[in-house]
Protein backbone atom coordinates (compact mmCIF):
# COMPACT_ATOMS: atom_id res chain seq x y z
CA UNK A 1 0.00 0.00 0.00
CA UNK A 2 1.45 3.35 -0.94
CA UNK A 3 1.05 6.25 1.39
CA UNK A 4 0.87 9.15 0.24
CA UNK A 5 3.85 11.85 1.69
CA UNK A 6 3.95 15.52 0.92
CA UNK A 7 7.02 16.90 -0.32
CA UNK A 8 8.90 19.35 1.64
CA UNK A 9 7.92 23.01 1.24
CA UNK A 10 10.39 25.19 -0.52
CA UNK A 11 12.04 27.32 2.36
CA UNK A 12 10.12 30.42 1.92
CA UNK A 13 7.19 28.78 3.01
CA UNK A 14 8.64 26.68 5.54
CA UNK A 15 9.60 30.69 6.81
CA UNK A 16 6.15 31.15 6.35
CA UNK A 17 4.99 28.45 8.76
CA UNK A 18 7.40 29.28 10.95
CA UNK A 19 6.54 32.51 11.75
CA UNK A 20 3.01 32.14 11.89
CA UNK A 21 3.43 29.49 14.44
CA UNK A 22 5.06 32.27 16.17
CA UNK A 23 2.37 34.22 16.07
CA UNK A 24 -0.41 31.95 16.60
CA UNK A 25 1.53 31.04 20.03
CA UNK A 26 2.01 34.80 20.52
CA UNK A 27 -1.59 34.97 20.38
CA UNK A 28 -2.07 32.31 23.34
CA UNK A 29 0.36 34.10 25.13
CA UNK A 30 -2.26 37.09 25.51
CA UNK A 31 -0.38 39.36 22.38
CA UNK A 32 -2.74 42.04 20.86
CA UNK A 33 -2.34 41.27 16.92
CA UNK A 34 -3.01 45.21 15.08
CA UNK A 35 -4.57 44.96 11.81
CA UNK A 36 -5.78 47.46 9.35
CA UNK A 37 -9.22 45.92 8.45
CA UNK A 38 -11.84 43.51 8.69
CA UNK A 39 -10.63 41.61 5.62
CA UNK A 40 -6.67 40.93 7.33
CA UNK A 41 -8.52 39.50 10.35
CA UNK A 42 -10.63 37.16 8.27
CA UNK A 43 -6.93 36.23 6.57
CA UNK A 44 -5.45 35.39 10.28
CA UNK A 45 -8.30 33.76 11.33
CA UNK A 46 -8.16 31.23 8.55
CA UNK A 47 -4.56 30.70 9.11
CA UNK A 48 -5.17 29.56 12.82
CA UNK A 49 -4.58 32.62 14.28
CA UNK A 50 -6.99 33.56 17.82
CA UNK A 51 -9.41 36.04 16.70
CA UNK A 52 -9.66 37.08 19.80
CA UNK A 53 -6.46 39.22 20.01
CA UNK A 54 -7.07 40.27 16.80
CA UNK A 55 -7.78 44.24 16.69
CA UNK A 56 -8.07 46.52 14.03
CA UNK A 57 -6.35 49.78 13.57
CA UNK A 58 -9.56 51.08 11.38
CA UNK A 59 -12.46 50.94 13.77
CA UNK A 60 -13.58 54.91 13.58
CA UNK A 61 -11.25 55.94 16.46
CA UNK A 62 -8.24 58.35 15.96
CA UNK A 63 -4.90 56.33 16.03
CA UNK A 64 -4.00 57.56 19.62
CA UNK A 65 -7.68 56.65 20.69
CA UNK A 66 -6.52 52.63 19.49
CA UNK A 67 -3.37 53.44 20.97
CA UNK A 68 -4.89 54.00 24.47
CA UNK A 69 -7.83 51.51 23.98
CA UNK A 70 -5.36 48.47 23.27
CA UNK A 71 -3.36 49.32 26.31
CA UNK A 72 -6.17 49.78 28.68
CA UNK A 73 -6.65 46.01 28.11
CA UNK A 74 -3.31 44.60 29.48
CA UNK A 75 -2.23 42.42 26.85
CA UNK A 76 1.63 41.35 27.02
CA UNK A 77 2.62 42.99 23.72
CA UNK A 78 1.65 44.52 21.05
CA UNK A 79 1.93 43.07 17.28
CA UNK A 80 2.29 45.63 14.88
CA UNK A 81 0.93 43.57 11.50
CA UNK A 82 0.05 46.07 8.46
CA UNK A 83 0.19 45.89 4.80
CA UNK A 84 3.38 45.59 3.18
CA UNK A 85 2.74 49.20 1.47
CA UNK A 86 3.69 52.75 1.98
CA UNK A 87 0.17 53.39 3.68
CA UNK A 88 1.08 50.56 5.88
CA UNK A 89 4.69 51.32 6.72
CA UNK A 90 3.31 55.03 7.75
CA UNK A 91 0.92 53.46 9.74
CA UNK A 92 3.42 50.71 11.52
CA UNK A 93 6.08 53.70 11.84
CA UNK A 94 3.23 55.78 13.49
CA UNK A 95 1.13 53.21 15.95
CA UNK A 96 5.03 52.28 17.11
CA UNK A 97 5.84 55.88 17.77
CA UNK A 98 2.45 56.50 19.69
CA UNK A 99 3.56 53.15 21.78
CA UNK A 100 6.75 54.63 22.37
CA UNK A 101 6.00 55.72 26.15
CA UNK A 102 7.05 52.02 27.27
CA UNK A 103 3.46 51.01 28.94
CA UNK A 104 3.55 48.39 26.24
CA UNK A 105 6.35 46.11 24.20
CA UNK A 106 5.75 47.20 19.99
CA UNK A 107 6.94 44.06 18.19
CA UNK A 108 7.07 44.82 14.60
CA UNK A 109 9.38 41.57 13.95
CA UNK A 110 6.40 39.52 12.69
CA UNK A 111 5.74 42.45 9.45
CA UNK A 112 9.29 42.16 8.51
CA UNK A 113 9.43 38.44 8.70
CA UNK A 114 6.26 37.46 6.90
CA UNK A 115 7.61 39.79 4.31
CA UNK A 116 10.55 38.23 4.16
CA UNK A 117 9.05 34.66 3.98
CA UNK A 118 6.70 35.70 0.64
CA UNK A 119 9.29 37.26 -1.13
CA UNK A 120 7.43 40.54 -1.94
CA UNK A 121 4.70 39.12 -3.71
CA UNK A 122 2.30 39.83 -1.15
CA UNK A 123 1.27 43.67 -0.53
CA UNK A 124 -1.58 43.59 1.93
CA UNK A 125 -2.19 40.69 4.88
CA UNK A 126 -5.11 39.89 3.17
CA UNK A 127 -3.13 38.16 0.38
CA UNK A 128 -1.48 36.00 2.83
CA UNK A 129 -4.27 33.28 2.14
CA UNK A 130 -3.85 32.96 -1.52
CA UNK A 131 -0.38 32.73 -1.39
CA UNK A 132 -0.16 30.26 1.28
CA UNK A 133 -2.63 28.04 -0.26
CA UNK A 134 -0.46 28.42 -4.06
CA UNK A 135 2.93 27.47 -1.64
CA UNK A 136 1.08 24.82 -0.41
CA UNK A 137 -0.43 23.52 -3.73
CA UNK A 138 3.40 23.47 -4.82
CA UNK A 139 4.48 21.28 -1.66
CA UNK A 140 2.29 18.60 -2.50
CA UNK A 141 -0.57 18.92 0.42
CA UNK A 142 -3.04 21.32 0.89
CA UNK A 143 -3.24 24.69 3.12
CA UNK A 144 -4.80 22.91 6.14
CA UNK A 145 -2.20 20.13 6.19
CA UNK A 146 0.26 22.29 6.42
CA UNK A 147 -1.34 24.42 9.70
CA UNK A 148 -2.19 21.29 11.72
CA UNK A 149 1.30 19.97 11.58
CA UNK A 150 3.35 23.23 11.17
CA UNK A 151 6.18 21.90 8.62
Amino acid sequence: MDLWVPMPPAEPFRRFLRTLSDLREAAEEQAIILVEGDRDRSALRRLGVDTRSIHLVHQGLSLPEVVEKVIRLTPSRVILLTDWDGKGGRLAERLAALFQDGRLETDVSFRRRLALSVLGEVRCVEDLVPWAERASTEAGAPLDHWLSTGD
